[in-house]
């Protein structure tokens, strides 16, 4: 068998490997994109405060 040519099974495993780290890139943008909303909703609560006069001076 040639050694430089790839099985099926290694170019299954090669899929696997590829889908779950494009899986995992997905969550974590997924993750980040949670975080940024949060803090943008954070800061327009202390905005909001800041116009209305809620926040001590």
């Amino acid at each position: 068998m040639n050694a430089h040519r790839l099985n099926h099974h290694d170019i299954q495993a090669v899929k696997s490997f590829e889908d779950r780290a494009r899986k995992k890139a997905r969550g974590k943008r997924i993750a980040d994109r949670i975080t940024q909303l949060g803090c943008a909703l954070a800061v327009l609560a202390l905005l909001v405060l800041a116009l209305t006069g809620g926040l001590p001076q």
